[in-house]
């Protein structure tokens, strides 16, 4: 049984993953060598690296919004903030593409992989929804949440557009950016428009976050 919840109105959504994974792993295969230590400096480093990005933007802030892990998904941490504030929404786009850029340089200065962002917003208006599952409740009681609909399954689409060390984004933070960019010194430059075989248009421009100055 599913109950469905209405808060918050929108969230949003932002993935870190490996690029060319699947390339790096048989390249490692054919050496013999274990790929699982590259996944677990992703897994282990990167959520520190954006806790720090994290404090960093919002040093002058009253307040850090919620973030947390949502899922990991094979090479791929996928990231949930239910923030609805807009300033403090691109604050922590912000604080997450700082991250992209920093560990993305960090592994390429040692000859490792690099990694690419993507971030996007789900609006919960029926279409999307949250949802709550008691079946899958934790020991303690605690209520199993997750968000389901077109909006979710159309990130993970998104994310297949994204370039090294650059983070991805859709219409509606590019326009949040638009927004609140100034004050975080980005701006968002049309990149590619995609195919949304999961939502009634057939298509969506998407963006790249560049700093004010490039």
């Amino acid at each position: 049984m599913t109950v469905r919840l209405t808060e918050p109105t929108s969230v949003m959504y932002l993935s870190v993953d490996m690029v060319r994974s699947k390339q790096l792993k048989t390249a490692y295969m054919r050496r013999r060598e274990s790929w699982l230590p590259l996944f677990r400096d992703l897994f282990e480093t990167f959520p520190l690296i954006f806790v720090g990005k994290v404090a960093q933007r919002f040093l002058e802030e009253d307040e850090v919004p919620e973030y947390r892990v949502w899922k990991t998904l094979g090479d791929e941490i996928v990231f949930y903030a239910p923030v609805q504030d807009g300033r403090a929404r691109t604050l922590l786009l912000a604080a997450f593409h700082d991250a992209i850029v920093q560990f993305d340089g960090r592994n390429k200065d040692m000859g490792g992989y690099g990694v690419k962002g993507c971030g996007w917003t789900v609006v919960l208006d029926g279409v999307n929804e949250t949802i709550e599952i008691p079946e899958m409740a934790s020991a303690d009681g605690a209520a199993y949440e997750d968000v389901i609909g077109p909006d979710v399954d159309f990130g993970f689409v998104l994310s297949k557009h994204g370039r090294d060390g650059q983070t991805v984004i859709d219409l509606g933070l590019a326009e949040l950016v638009e927004t609140h960019g100034a004050a975080v010194e980005l701006r968002p430059t049309p990149h590619e428009q995609v195919e949304t075989p999961f939502r009634l248009e057939s298509t969506a421009q998407t963006f790249l976050l560049a700093g004010t100055a490039a």
